[in-house]
């Protein structure tokens, strides 16, 4: 699985349930004020698409941030992490305010009626949004190792353990998943130290998943082994004995 598609899932989740406080909120709102003659439920509307959905965005970019972070400082992702949500927060409390602002529904682009408003209720949904992100990118780190790599010209992190082999391609490594493949550039030498005990180099143009390999065959003098795939390797005269 890749875990671009696993960080869309997540996204799709968030969207989903800051609609749903968007939603429930602006039943609250209109139950609680609709007898009141200076209540307007399309300023309730806008108010909320801002300080509510407006932070859709903002989860995607924290989601990259952090795993960003995860992976240059891993041992430093919670104390960076927790020292930029609330970072995070002000800004974009900041930035709400400049909108609702450019929309006239502030005479000022700070607007202290409104920061009691936002970090009363609002700020507290977008905490734990952040704080579950973060959560995540701490899970995804200890489940699904990943390596950056290049489908056409998109860069893409895909599992480590979806990778059945790779092979050597001039100055460029080759990453097949399933019936995907996908390239790195990078020397096969340098990822065969890099990717851990899971994979083995079996030959001078080739490494290989462990959890991928069904059986190993021997023709001649020369030794193949034979993935799950059916994908049929030769082992390097330099890389024997193979064990796995």
């Amino acid at each position: 699985m890749l875990i671009v598609r696993n960080e869309k899932r997540f996204l799709y989740i968030s969207a989903i349930v800051l609609i749903a406080i968007f939603a429930i909120t602006l039943v609250q709102n209109i139950i609680r004020y609709s007898n009141h003659a200076s209540y307007s439920i399309w300023i309730s509307i806008v108010y909320l698409c801002v300080s509510v959905l407006l932070f859709i965005p903002v989860i995607a970019v924290s989601l990259k941030i952090q795993i960003a972070i995860r992976k240059k400082f891993p041992e430093k992702f919670w104390g960076l992490v927790l020292f930029l949500i609330p970072i995070s927060l002000f800004l974009f409390y900041l930035i709400s305010n400049v909108v609702l602002h450019v929309l006239g529904y502030f005479d000022h682009y700070v607007d202290m009626e409104y920061a009691r408003y936002y970090f009363g209720r609002e700020a507290l949904y977008h905490l734990i949004m952040l704080i579950g992100s973060a959560v995540y990118v701490h899970l995804s780190k200890q489940k699904f190792p990943t390596i950056d790599v290049f489908k056409g010209r998109k860069l893409m992190t895909i599992d480590l353990k979806t990778v059945e082999w790779i092979e050597a391609d001039g100055h460029y490594a080759n990453f097949y998943v399933e019936n995907e493949t996908y390239i790195k550039r990078d020397k096969l030498g340098l990822l065969a130290k890099t990717l851990g005990p899971d994979f083995v180099r079996i030959h001078r143009k080739y490494i290989v998943n462990k959890s991928q390999i069904k059986s190993k065959e021997k023709q001649g003098r020369d030794e193949y082994l034979i993935l799950t795939s059916g994908i049929r390797l030769k082992i390097g005269q330099s890389f024997k004995p193979i064990t796995w």
